[in-house]
């Protein structure tokens, strides 16, 4: 009788699971979804994607790493034993296949055949076992499952690096991307207990962190800002990573990190890369998982992730993720409140195509919000302040909110052919009411810093954006080729609000009084103007097989731009400008050495409109443009699972906007300043990237870079000034094996040199942060089958520090003292 319940328990289970999300995303989606495309959703089984035509272009190799190859592409599970494949070699597979028959044709000399199991997987066994051998072969201890049907997806994975990249329209491997990229996965993101994008980037290979006005910071990537954001490919998206709004990381699976010039995916840019942050999507399988957590400082955190098929035959499935978050921060009188609901589904409306639609609402409340970090000491020291010390009165505050809808059609036409139409709404902003304390401090008087201004700041933000591509494969000239067309648009459209209170009252930076004004009624807006950005292009890509170890990567993009900028309170223009058919060209060269090892080259062209800048005719001055050039060589061993990389780059910048010294104020007509600028200033950047992820032995994962950077103007003086020439992240766990399995533990360090340069608001003096290291570790107990207690130890020897350097008058905040965090997880 027992026996006979278990079924029934778990289709309550299920039931249940499926009609709780079911009603939540109805709540929060509704009107999203109309009755005629759920109606067209049909009963199909997924083993028949199983048996769908693919392309594939496999060379003769180890046999374990072509079925690893092969299972990642078809998207299959297989599982064989590694005494069955040692030593063998594969004749590889060309063509268009089923799985059934890819996997025979790989398998072709070996004397091992492929099983077909219930859940679409295959068991790889010698040829011609009865059933019940097969049965057995996969219970073996010694089977190795080598890939799943997730793809590029890293959840439930174990590891720090990812299969595949989709930061481009094709989906490939890390080796076959001529560019230094990094996949920061789901399982470095639970371990390291990230919770917003600011702190995945502080992981990031290469990544710094550097201080913008009112509160907000943005990361610089060799040398350059990063300024160009993705989500699921799709550009366009208010996503504020500088602080406005802290991106909450539990609604997503991974995060992409491309490094240099990204030209071909969004057109205008700098050369310092793009991040592409990739969604979760519905499982397959009914799951509940709970992370609940409270830290240092009074930092507590509930998540809940659940997700269902929502039918019987699975072809709707859905998944909501509800998280809330209320800490303290380690400065006085900082508080934050952060509520996310987040609900996606996912419907087969055939058996080659998938319509995803979902939504998103964030908030973020801080009182006691900071705008300017902590000044200086007038001759460039650090002043002698605790930590915890901040500027703010008690009633400074920033309410922000963010709802995203986003919706993406999938048709796979067969023979590894398919089309997808991806869309996002979003609007978002924030509220802001702030005491804004500066000023340089006199070392011998202590004085010199004020509670300068009261400032008030509305800015609202609305964003569309849509992306359109084929992607494909094809044989011709003895050679596989891939290739991948399309267009994309965007535009955003803002409104900014501002006014402020002059006030200049003396603080006393070494005891703040936090009350010091009464809390201000705003008084009129001083600026209240309209921005609209709208870009749109055109791209194409292909990946040719020239030979069978050479492969040429050709892309190219035309760009368009219009930008405007009115004064609601004047009608005048403060900016308009249009930017036509900009051409970016990109190429690279794959040479495969063996199966695990690759050289690449690659080349790429940036540009960055300049159009709010006027020539001594009259004319706009033309986009800076630069070049940027990378070469290296890339690993994958142990069948995928360690990627390892080498980069040497170069990057140049022409023709940034100077000031036309000869003709100053001739210029009226500009809409930045009365005075001509000329096309003439130079950046120059070089550099050496090192980076290792994944799993180096059975149970321990790495991920580790190291970068070398030196970044230079016409001068001689760095471009960003906070860009150390060494910086080395690294984070590592293990999974002790035997009779202590149940237990994982980690580290991480972060280093980088020391840095120094001219303070912008006193050249004559010098500011700058000594080199340093600073240490975390981690550790998690498995309790049973789904509960496990992880503890997280931050800055594990109390490293004081500032993590970002603005000015000798504002700008500066120290680094996070130690702190702890200890997590309860389960998967129910």
């Amino acid at each position: 009788m027992h026996q006979n319940s278990l079924p029934l328990l778990e289709r309550t289970r299920r039931r249940a699971i499926a009609c709780a999300i079911s009603h939540a995303l109805h709540g929060l989606a509704v009107g999203l979804i109309a009755a005629a495309p759920l109606a067209m959703v049909t009963s199909h089984a997924n083993a028949e994607e199983a048996d769908s035509l693919r392309n594939f272009s496999i060379p003769a190799g180890p046999l374990a790493a072509t079925l690893n190859r092969f299972g990642r592409e078809a998207g299959i599970m297989l599982s064989f034993s590694t005494q069955a494949t040692r030593d063998m070699q594969s004749p590889g597979v060309r063509g268009v296949h089923t799985s059934a028959s890819g996997l025979a044709a790989l398998l072709k000399g070996t004397g091992l055949a492929a099983t077909r199991q219930a859940n679409g997987g295959y068991v790889i066994a010698v040829s011609g076992p009865s059933a019940a051998q097969v049965d057995s072969a996969a219970a073996l201890p010694m089977v190795h499952v080598v890939a799943q049907t997730q793809g590029a997806t890293t959840e439930n994975s174990g590891s720090y690096t990812g299969r595949a990249t989709t930061i481009g329209k094709m989906e490939q491997s890390i080796r076959d991307t001529p560019q230094s990229v990094s996949v920061i996965t789901r399982q470095f993101m639970d371990d390291k207990n990230l919770v917003t994008l600011d702190e995945v980037m502080a992981q990031a290979t290469g990544a710094t962190r550097s201080q913008r006005n009112f509160g907000s910071h943005t990361f610089t990537i060799r040398g350059f800002a990063m300024d160009t954001y993705l989500v699921d490919g799709v550009a366009g998206t208010v996503f504020d990573p500088t602080g406005w709004m802290p991106t909450d990381m539990a609604i997503y699976d991974r995060v992409e990190v491309l490094r240099g010039a990204a030209g071909l995916i969004v057109g205008a840019g700098d050369p310092s890369g793009a991040v592409n942050l990739v969604r979760k999507r519905p499982r397959k399988e009914a799951h509940v998982d709970v992370n609940l957590s409270a830290g240092s400082w009074d930092n507590y955190r509930t998540e809940v992730d659940a997700g269902a098929p929502l039918n019987a035959a699975g072809s709707l499935r859905g998944r909501v993720v509800v998280a809330y978050q209320d800490k303290h921060a380690f400065q006085d009188v900082t508080r934050s409140r952060e509520p996310l609901l987040y609900g996606v589904i996912e419907a087969d409306l055939g058996r080659d195509t998938t319509l995803t639609m979902g939504a998103r609402r964030q908030e973020n409340t801080v009182d006691g919000y900071t705008v300017f970090g902590l000044s200086r000491y007038s001759d460039g020291g650090a002043l002698d302040v605790r930590r915890s010390t901040s500027m703010a009165q008690d009633w400074n505050q920033h309410d922000a909110t963010f709802n995203d809808v986003f919706a993406e059609l999938e048709h796979r036409f067969g023979a590894g052919w398919k089309a997808r139409l991806a869309a996002n709404y979003n609007d978002g902003g924030f509220e802001q009411k702030v005491g804004i304390t500066r000023g340089a401090v006199n070392r011998a008087t202590l004085r010199g810093a004020t509670l300068y201004d009261l400032y008030f700041k509305n800015l609202d933000v609305t964003s569309y954006g849509v992306d359109a591509s084929v992607t494909g494969g094809f044989d011709a000239l003895g050679g596989r080729h891939q290739v991948a067309v399309g267009a994309n648009w965007s535009k955003q459209e803002q409104n900014n609000k501002t006014a402020d209170i002059r006030t200049n009252i003396p603080v006393n930076i070494f005891n703040v009084n936090h009350a010091a004004v009464a809390e201000p009624v705003r008084p009129a807006w001083t600026v209240d103007a309209d921005t609209r950005d709208q870009r749109y292009g055109v791209y194409a890509s292909a990946r040719l097989e020239l030979a069978e170890p050479l492969h040429l990567l050709l892309g190219a993009r035309v760009s368009w731009q219009d930008y405007l900028q009115v004064n609601r309170l004047t009608g005048a223009k403060l900016a308009d400008y249009r930017q036509d058919h900009e051409f970016t060209p990109y190429a690279g060269l794959v040479y495969d050495l063996n199966a695990q090892w690759s050289l690449y080259t690659s080349y790429a062209d940036t540009f960055q409109v300049q159009s709010t800048f006027l020539s001594a005719d009259g004319t706009p001055l033309k986009p800076a443009v630069g070049a940027n050039y990378e070469a290296g060589v890339k690993g994958e061993l142990y069948d995928g699972r360690l990627n390892l990389s080498l980069a040497v780059f170069k990057i140049r910048k022409d023709d940034l906007a100077v000031l036309d010294e000869a003709n100053l104020g001739m210029c009226p007509g500009s809409l930045s300043t009365s005075d001509c600028y000329r096309n003439g200033s130079t950046l120059r950047s070089k550099g050496v990237e090192l980076e290792a992820s994944g799993e180096l032995a059975p149970g321990w994962q790495v991920s580790a870079g190291y970068t070398y950077v030196t970044s230079r103007d016409d001068a001689g003086a760095s471009i960003s000034s906070e860009t150390p020439h060494h910086l080395l992240r690294a984070s590592t766990s293990y999974r002790l094996p035997g009779r202590f399995k149940a237990l994982t533990v980690g580290g991480a360090v972060s280093a980088q040199s020391g840095y120094a340069f001219p303070a912008s608001d006193n050249t004559a003096v010098t500011m700058g942060e000594g080199g340093r290291a600073v240490w975390d570790m981690n550790a998690a107990y498995r309790i049973n089958d789904k509960w496990t207690a992880q503890l997280n130890l931050n800055n594990l020897f109390d490293r004081r520090y500032y993590s970002m350097l603005g000015s000798l008058t504002r700008g500066n905040y120290y680094g996070e003292p130690r702190s702890v965090g200890l997590m309860l997880r389960a998967s129910l």
